[in-house]
């Protein structure tokens, strides 16, 4: 009887505690369901923030096509002109700081462009010639070798200490024999100077010259001119504007010049010869332009232009050299 009361607290009825259980079980199932479908949703809506994320990324960035660099392009590119301003300022001997760079920029600026101007009115097949050749990356590079030496430390002294030998030769009424050896005795004591420039822009050339073997001699020569730049007369210092303006329509003329003489050597006959030719200092009026003058006759030239005798070495280095060597091992009176 206990017993049965017992049980029947705790369920008064089979119906009851079927009841119970059925419930139960319908409980548990709709939790199911209920986790079910919030599984669902949250699976949709992290697809959802993918999708969004995905689409607020930005589209991958299509690079511009680059425009082809031709040798107009180059002749008037920024890249040139900043290359020449600065070769100008460093050889300049004090005018062209006195001007700033800024100025001496706009004039570089402007006289590339008159030199591509000039090449459509007088040389129109060469002009259009220019505008159609294309350069690659290496061909640019090779093509400016020799215009960025313009600027280095070591041919600035040389073209300034050549520039003083030269005007004291001039000064002194010396024949062209006794110049020759004046400025060899400036370049003899800085072969290794000389030997280095070349290599560097003439690579593979093999302009070369032993200047270890000739050690002994280089000791017992010395720089016949010393030329101390900070001490130069105010004069210089001071040049007219007008003197500035010359300045720079030489320095321009000698790196448009000898980017043409580069572009003869990439390019090959590609390369029209107009160009070079219009802004040649040949060896005479009725020269063609295409064959550079003697080291001697282009120094004469060139006075007292330093990038101008900087050019005169760089077009006539195996010249040079061989001036050298000459003068080292005796062979020069």
């Amino acid at each position: 009887m206990v017993q049965a009361m017992e049980i029947a607290s705790g369920y008064s009825s089979q119906e009851e505690y079927e009841g119970v259980y059925h419930g139960s079980t319908r409980g548990s199932f709709v939790s199911r369901v209920a986790v079910a479908a919030f599984g669902v949703v949250g699976l949709v809506g992290v697809g959802a923030a993918v999708a969004f994320h995905a689409s607020a990324k930005p589209a991958a960035m299509v690079p511009e096509p680059v425009e082809p660099l031709t040798v107009r392009a180059l002749l008037e590119s920024d890249e040139l002109t900043d290359l020449a301003t600065d070769n100008l300022m460093a050889m300049g001997d004090g005018g062209l700081a006195t001007a700033g760079r800024d100025q001496v920029r706009a004039g570089v600026a402007r006289g590339l462009m008159n030199v591509s101007s000039a090449l459509r009115t007088h040389y129109p097949e060469a002009h259009r010639q220019l505008e159609l050749l294309q350069l690659s990356s290496a061909q640019k590079d090779a093509s400016l070798r020799v215009i960025r030496k313009f600027g280095d430390a070591r041919m600035v002294g040389l073209a300034h200490d050549l520039a003083e030998a030269t005007r004291q030769a001039e000064e002194e009424g010396q024949d062209q024999e006794s110049v020759r050896r004046r400025l060899s005795e400036v370049l003899a004591p800085r072969a290794r100077e000389v030997q280095q420039l070349s290599e560097e822009m003439f690579p593979g050339q093999g302009l070369t010259i032993d200047a270890g073997a000739l050690s002994p001699q280089l000791r017992k020569w010395h720089a016949a001119v010393e030329v101390d730049l900070g001490s130069a007369p105010a004069a210089r210092k001071e040049r007219r504007l007008s003197e500035v303006g010359d300045s720079i329509a030489q320095g321009v003329q000698v790196h448009a010049h000898t980017l043409f003489k580069s572009l003869q050597g990439e390019l090959g006959d590609k390369m029209p010869t107009a160009p070079a030719r219009m802004l040649s200092d040949g060896p005479g009026p009725d020269s063609s332009g295409d064959k550079d003058p003697s080291f001697m006759v282009c120094m004469m030239k060139a006075m007292p232009s330093p990038p101008k005798i900087a050019k005169c070495m760089a077009d006539n280095m195996s010249e040079v050299m061989k001036m050298m060597k000459d003068f080292m091992t005796g062979k020069m009176r």
